[in-house]
């Protein structure tokens, strides 16, 4: 479970994707109500599973340029599937990548986002820096993350977890040049079907680019 959730491959990862779908769209919702996206805004996904939410991005404003970057195989070529219009109408562009050695032009994105990822990077210095570098000036990083005590309760995060408090996030974004704003709280609904209940805090945690 801790692999695939990490990276989902194959037809195990079909169907985790479509339970971290169930999971994370609460999540999702008060993540996109934190970003208070606008109007000819360009946004970077990093760790977008199958795909199934972008369409609940671009219902927020107009002429948004939404990019999606995952390291599976698997995730790109599903959400590739299923959204399908979006890519066509030129909206959308789903890369694979690392989001520790990122595609992109430097100062490429206003707002970039991820919900449930921050779990997984082994440094996530590296990762911090290269959102840094494809930030505009002004631009933010959200990052979503249930509490250190919620995911004790899961059985899978032993194994290649990374979790952390509001503090110790601070510190990375003040050691990454990125200005801590604010941390947003939010009650979850009870869910039970990733091996344990949630229904406790998470986090959207909000940091600024800003001109050294």
């Amino acid at each position: 479970m801790a692999r695939q959730l990490r990276k989902p491959a194959g037809s195990s990862g079909m169907e985790v994707a479509e339970k971290m779908n169930a999971a994370n769209e609460f999540l999702y919702d008060f993540t996109l109500d934190e970003m208070m996206i606008r109007e000819n805004q360009s946004i970077l996904e990093i760790g977008f599973g199958n795909g199934k939410f972008f369409p609940k991005q671009f219902s927020r404003a107009d002429n948004l340029r939404i990019t999606g970057l995952d390291f599976s195989r698997s995730m790109v070529k599903a959400a590739r599937k299923q959204n399908k219009e979006l890519i066509r109408e030129g909206g959308l562009s789903l890369v694979k990548g690392q989001s520790d050695k990122m595609p992109f032009p430097s100062a490429s994105f206003d707002k970039v986002f991820c919900i449930n990822v921050a779990y997984f990077w082994d440094d996530p210095q590296e990762h911090l820096l290269e959102i840094y570098r494809v930030l505009r000036p002004g631009g933010r990083l959200y990052t979503t993350i249930r509490s250190r005590e919620n995911m004790k309760l899961l059985p899978f995060t032993r194994y290649g977890f990374k979790t952390y408090t509001e503090e110790e996030w601070k510190l990375l974004c003040h050691l990454n040049n990125l200005l801590f704003i604010r941390c947003s709280s939010v009650h979850e609904p009870d869910f039970t079907g990733m091996g344990a209940p949630t229904g406790n805090r998470s986090f959207c945690m909000v940091a600024e680019k800003r001109d050294l």
